[in-house]
């Protein structure tokens, strides 16, 4: 948290204080690289009457377990419970628009579609496999300009997360004797309880390249209707993007995220040595991810204003209060529309 907040200060000093050689430079949506790479969120406002449709689609694929910084062999799972997470994968669409009514005050409203699974080894050897589907909680954003002009520009993210995801999904597993049971914690859709994303983004953009720094925090507001909280979260991201073309542009970041243990509990989890996903102090850790992506934006024709994207991550670093399953991959694709004010010529 620290660092975040030093990472934050640092870039609202760069903010007011632009570079001398880019101060003439103004900031423009209209070139690949005038919106951020697609994994980040909230990270553009828009002018009066302005409003954008976006989709993504998000894939994250874990497998094999670790504990802190060291992985783990099933056997040494079922060392200590009776079940082993062997893999997951999470598959979510996301919709979202942004309508700004004011030059100020950009608002936006996302909502997501989350499929799931996940793949269990029993000590005796039998496998089974767990599934969820459904919404996810949406979320509501303002993004607040206090920087709006020249090459940089700057703004706070205030967002709150509304509990629409369930948090009473169940499934059939070979020890629960054909009865449907609540499934563990990473197998549910929602966080169950109201939360807030406050944050802060720094843009800037020279002739061929643009950058970003953007930091953010969840914070859960009390416990849930099953008796716990999700842990807080923190994240921290810069990227770097290089024009190649007035439609194309090649982005690399940096993105470290940081999660908390739950807290309280679920009293449906009867035995805390049958898995380690119903174990609340098995749920925090820490990634560093270095993703890679293009922005695709076509300045004219039939399609002009539309932007695809695709970004991959690569996790460089994982410290995981485990046993917890690491993650290998992530790959968000996605499209942007943005439509001027009507009667704006």
């Amino acid at each position: 948290m620290r660092m975040l907040t030093c990472l934050c200060l640092a870039a609202a000093i760069a903010a007011v204080r632009p570079a001398p050689t880019q101060a003439q430079y103004e900031w423009t949506a209209s070139r690949p690289d005038g919106h951020a790479p697609i994994g980040v969120m909230g990270e553009h406002t828009h002018t009066r009457g302005e409003f954008m449709f976006s989709y993504r689609f998000m894939q994250m694929s874990m497998a094999g377990n670790r504990d802190g910084t060291d992985r783990l062999e099933v056997a040494d799972v079922h060392a200590s419970f009776m079940v082993a997470p062997l893999d997951m994968t999470m598959s979510m669409h996301m919709g979202g628009v942004m309508y700004a009514p004011s030059d100020l005050i950009t608002l936006m409203a996302m909502a997501n579609w989350i499929d799931q699974s996940m793949n269990h080894r029993t000590r005796p050897g039998g496998m089974f496999e767990a599934t969820s589907s459904g919404l996810g909680d949406a979320s509501l954003a303002a993004l607040i300009g206090i920087k709006r002009t020249g090459s940089v520009r700057a703004h706070l993210n205030a967002g709150v997360s509304f509990p629409i995801g369930s948090i009473e999904e169940t499934g059939v597993n070979p020890m629960s004797m054909g009865r449907a049971v609540q499934m563990p914690y990473p197998m549910q859709l929602g966080s169950g309880t109201w939360d807030v994303t406050p944050g802060i983004t720094i843009l800037g953009m020279g002739e061929r390249t643009s950058w970003g720094i953007q930091g953010k925090g969840t914070f859960r507001l009390g416990e849930n209707s099953r008796g716990y909280r999700k842990g807080n979260g923190t994240e921290a991201t810069a990227w770097f993007a290089w024009r190649a073309s007035s439609q194309l542009s090649l982005s690399a970041r940096a993105f470290l995220t940081m999660w908390g243990d739950y807290s309280g509990h679920d009293e449906a989890y009867g035995n805390p040595m049958m898995v380690p996903t119903v174990r609340e102090e098995l749920r925090g850790g820490t990634r560093l991810d270095i993703p890679f992506g293009l922005n695709f934006y076509f300045p004219d024709g039939p399609l002009k204003g539309h932007r695809i994207a695709a970004e991959w991550h690569v996790p460089l670093y994982q410290n995981l209060n485990g046993p917890q399953l690491e993650t290998d991959w992530v790959l968000t694709v996605g499209w942007q529309k943005s439509f001027e004010p009507i009667g704006h010529h």
